[in-house]
Order: C-alpha cells, then structure tokens, then sequence
C-alpha cells in the first residue's frame, strides 16, 4: 500500500530537514531521515506533505460576516492588517473553515517565502498535496495545549486551528502573557523527548520516544488541520499557470479534430450511399437472374447459393467449364431485350435455360446470337405461345465442338 510522506522544510530558507514515510494510522513506515527525500520515495508516495517552520508562519482569526467566500478571501488581509507589521500584498492569506460566531482561522505567511518553498519543490520535481505549519502537525489536546520542544524552539497547539512558535527563552514570558489573560489552560501535554519547566502549568509527558516528524506524523492524521497552498499557490492555479502558455495550441488541436470528425461524417455519409446504391444493383442483378425469388434478405449470398447449387445439379462437369457457359451466355441475355429468364439447370455440360419471350421472332434472334460467334450451340427444344402472345420457351445451350 502507498505510504504519505511528510516533508519538513527547514527555516530561514535552509533546504529539507527531515522526511518520513506514515501508514493511514500515522505510524512511521521508515526511519526519519535527514535532507531531501530520495526520487524512488517521492515517486511511489500516495500523498506528499509539506510541513512548514512554524516560525515562518502567524495563526490569527479574522471575523467577516457571511459566508461568500470570493467575499471573504477580499476582506480578510485587511480585517487583519492592524495585525500585521508587513503590507498586506505582499502577505499570503490561507483561511480555514468558518467557525460559528463567523470567524476564519487564518495562516499568514509572506509571499517571498512561499515562493521560495515552491522553488525549492519545483527544483526536485516534489509537488505537493498539502503544506501545513508546524504547529498545526502536533497532536490535539482537549482542554490544553500541546507542546513540543525543538533543540532551542518550541511549538505550541492551543487549538484546532490556533498555535505559536517561540524560542525556549520566550517561552515562559508568552505563557505568562496568556495566564495573565485567563488564556493559558491549567494543563498541557509534553511530546517528544524534550523537557520544559513552567511555572502555573502542569505538564504531562507524551510519547518521549517518538522523535519530533514522528509525533508530527501522528498528528497530522488525527487533524484537523490548515492547507496553505491555496489562492495563487493552489494546486488549480498552478496548473492554470503551466497550461495557459498552451491554450493556443490547444484551440488549434480541437478546431483540427473539429474539422477532421466533420470530414469523416462526410465521407462516412457518402460511402453509406455508395454502399446503398451497390445493394440495390446487386438485388437487381439477382431479380433478373432468378424471377422466381421472392424473398430478398442477402441477394449476394442467395446468388452464391443459387450458383452452388447449380454446380452440385451439374454432375460431372467441371466448374470452369460452367463458369465459362455461364459468363458467355449471361453477356449475351444480357444484351437481347424483351427475354426474361424463369429457371436455369446445368448438367453434362448443357445449360438449360427456361426463357418467356416477347415474341417467336425474339426467341430466333437470341438463338442466333447464342450460335453467332461459334462457341456456343443453341436448341430450341420447346416454345408455346400464350395468351397474351409471348412466348415460354426452353432453350438448351453447350459449348460448340472443336
């Protein structure tokens, strides 16, 4: 099963800290490894997470009334901006889900820096599905807050969406800010291996044999949490940008298959008359060599079978001599008006026809033209004229002697 990897960035810019494969539990599927996560590992990873300084990053809350959210996104830096020692346009904004007194959580970040961050991933071909601050990849605490000692920083979670980032020396003098406030709570959980001592706050130690991206990981799964890679860093407008220099071509490519799907309905159009026109001919064919057909489904395969059992009536004479009969004496039907053929049979070599003529002056000429070239001998065996002065005739035809 694909892996997450969580990728911590390091700070001031400094390149990768540390990556770590988790499972759908959070547990570490590798060991955590310092640097930049190897291509193989970002290749077969069902997820990429980028997990941010959170020194880099201020957690703050916005109130804006309704829920619009184009609305919102506009209003928000400047709801913040007496916050803010920075101009707000050269600040990234990422609000979070709107909470019930309508108020955002939001994520400050500068430009320059998500920029960097993006640069950064670009040039090791990492793109990433979510980017997260630090603080908001620690573990929840109900009722409390969850701490985590770095080397000289700490990381704090004082909410779902709510945290800070401080140096060890600060600490102390932040958490007394909040208890003056009545904003610190009376316990907090302790993570990792670090110690920390502070004064009016009861600290239970958590997992101190995890090492810090393991708790992260951890963390991360439980959630909630805030995804910076919104607005101009979404994954929409990002694609927006790789693809806009294409648009051109793209409208080129589709008015081609445009035009080249018309083109095929054209001729597809034009052979389906073709094809229509041929089986009309064909069933013509069939009509004036069998006259006695009545029901027409295939006339080429019916004309097959009507020649194979012609052949079969044929006894011992060969095919290519009946072939070669039949070819000369349909040319020469074919070129006398007023004779309509009734039945045919082949046997020994001689091909009876039963004709129905216009008159006994029709019958002779045809049987002149039958004999006229010499390779063919023609008999009249029987003529009866009928009613209405045409003639029913039977003819037998073989090929003249040597």
């Amino acid at each position: 099963m694909a892996d997450t990897l969580l990728i911590r960035l390091a700070v001031a810019g400094a390149g990768f800290r540390d990556w770590l494969l988790i499972d759908e539990a959070g547990g570490a599927r590798t060991p955590v490894r310092e640097g930049e996560p190897e291509a193989g590992v970002v290749a077969g990873a069902l997820r990429i997470v980028v997990i941010v300084p959170g020194t880099e990053v201020l957690l703050s809350e916005a109130r804006v009334p309704g829920r619009n959210r184009q609305r919102v996104l506009r209003a928000i830096p400047y709801a913040l901006e007496e916050q803010l020692s920075s101009d707000v346009e050269s600040l990234h904004f990422a609000p979070g889900p709107v909470q019930d007194d309508d108020t955002y959580p939001v994520a400050v970040v500068d430009r320059a820096r998500m920029d960097a961050w993006a640069e950064l991933l670009a040039e090791h071909h990492i793109v990433a599905n979510q980017c997260l601050p630090e603080m908001l990849a620690l573990p929840l605490t109900e009722d409390g807050w969850s701490l985590m000692v770095q080397g000289s920083e700490v990381l704090a979670r004082s909410g779902p969406y709510a945290g800070f980032a401080s140096d060890r020396e600060t600490f102390p003098a932040l958490v007394a800010l909040f208890v003056s406030r009545n904003e610190a709570p009376a316990h907090a959980r302790l993570f990792g291996d670090g110690n920390l001592d502070i004064d009016g706050m009861y600290l239970d130690a958590v997992d101190p044999e995890l090492q810090s991206l393991e708790v992260l990981g951890r963390g991360y799964v439980q959630g909630p949490t805030l995804d910076l890679l919104q607005g101009d860093y979404s994954r929409r407008e990002e694609w927006g940008r790789i693809l806009r220099p294409w648009k051109a071509t793209a409208a080129l490519l589709l008015a081609g298959l445009l035009l080249a799907g018309v083109s095929t309905g054209i001729n597809y159009y034009r052979l389906s008359k073709q094809q229509a026109q041929l089986a009309s001919e064909i069933e013509t064919v069939y009509l004036e060599t069998f006259p006695k057909a009545r029901r027409i489904v295939n006339p080429r395969a019916q004309m097959e079978q009507k020649l194979k059992e012609l052949q079969r009536q044929a006894g011992g004479g060969g095919q290519t001599a009946f072939l070669a009969l039949l070819a000369d004496v349909g040319r020469i039907l074919r070129s006398k008006k007023g004779v309509q053929i009734q039945g045919v049979t082949y046997r020994d070599g001689r091909l009876d026809l039963q004709l129905l003529a216009d008159n006994v002056q029709v019958l002779d000429q045809l049987k002149q033209a039958l004999v006229g070239e010499g390779k063919l001998r023609a008999e009249i065996q029987s003529a009866t004229t009928q009613k209405d002065g045409k003639v029913n005739s039977r003819v037998r035809v073989e090929g003249g002697r040597a």
